[in-house]
């Protein structure tokens, strides 16, 4: 027994059931997203192409918008267009013809297929270790960790999503003292680290927030008088040397874990060093930092 989605183009229906026992209108119609499973730790997390072919749908079954946190579960479209069923006419679906409906009173729907997804042994058949999902398509388009699943009595898997934290991920900037720094391109750069943060892998983010420290801090440099400097390192290294009221501490400290994080995106770093990939937690903790240094400074605020 196959427990299958039957989704009806034509009309925006769809139907449920198994290849033994007949389907049923699944009523109210389920939000199904187009889905695929990706590696944490690839390089790119380019969202485009999910919709040729679709080959998941990820069917929600519940969603906390406030922990940003959905339960569903996950099909596989077995790439069928036109698959004939039979199924029960429903007062929701309207039947023009006499026609449509079978001696067993069964109407006859086109629908493209898909399987209940067994997600668990998906993931070990791509070889995929460390799974994110990317639901919808392009830059409509999210990223979500697998958090959980579980198996339940039918043999479908439930499992449980929670979406990268793209809102409030950097605090509000103050727009008055922003317009006061000139030169430095800081909202460029936020912006651009933004854009990733919703869409591209932990390196990119982790490069784009290096670029966005380094401004920040040569901006912060200039109103203290002193040489920008070319990179990070070197842009720490002078802000270290103001006076003591002025060194800014924890913004130097912030800005040199987005620098190691940024060293361990790099292949040299990584074999010299023997350094973990960056993950998706480390990327979180460098938006985090960029955060931090905005708010110390007193450019933004958390709200």
């Amino acid at each position: 027994m196959s427990r299958m989605l039957g989704i009806d183009e034509s009309q925006g229906l769809v139907y449920e059931g198994d290849s033994s026992y007949g389907v049923h209108l699944v009523w109210p119609t389920p939000v199904l997203t187009p889905a695929k499973f990706l590696d944490s730790t690839a390089k790119d997390f380019s969202a485009t192409g999910v919709y040729s072919p679709i080959k998941f749908y990820f069917r929600e079954d519940s969603f906390d918008p406030v922990s940003r946190i959905r339960r569903g579960r996950f099909y596989k479209n077995s790439g069928s267009s036109g698959t004939m069923w039979w199924a029960l006419p429903n007062p929701l679906v309207i039947i023009q013809r006499a026609s449509e409906v079978d001696d067993n009173g069964c109407r006859r729907i086109s629908v493209v297929d898909c399987h209940a997804n067994i997600i668990s042994a998906e993931l070990n058949t791509l070889g995929i270790s460390y799974p994110v999902v990317v639901l919808g398509n392009g830059k409509s388009s999210s990223i979500w960790a697998i958090i959980s699943i579980e198996a339940g009595f039918t043999g479908e898997e439930l499992v449980t999503l929670k979406a990268r934290q793209s809102l409030g991920a950097l605090p509000e900037l103050d727009m008055e003292k922003m317009q006061e720094i000139k030169g430095s391109n800081i909202q460029e750069a936020l912006q651009t680290l933004e854009d990733d943060y919703r869409l591209a892998s932990p390196e990119s983010i982790v490069d784009r927030a290096n670029e966005a420290a380094t401004r920040i801090l040569n901006a912060f440099l200039e109103t203290k008088e002193r040489s920008t400097q070319d990179s990070l390192y070197k842009a720490i290294t002078e802000a270290g040397k103001l006076e003591p009221q002025d060194k800014k501490e924890i913004v130097r400290n912030a800005a040199d874990i987005v620098r190691l994080l940024h060293g361990r995106t790099k292949y040299a770093v990584q074999r010299d060093k023997n350094t973990r990939d960056v993950r998706e937690q480390d990327a979180e903790l460098a938006m985090q930092c960029i955060g931090v240094m905005l708010c110390d400074l007193g450019w933004a605020a958390w709200r």
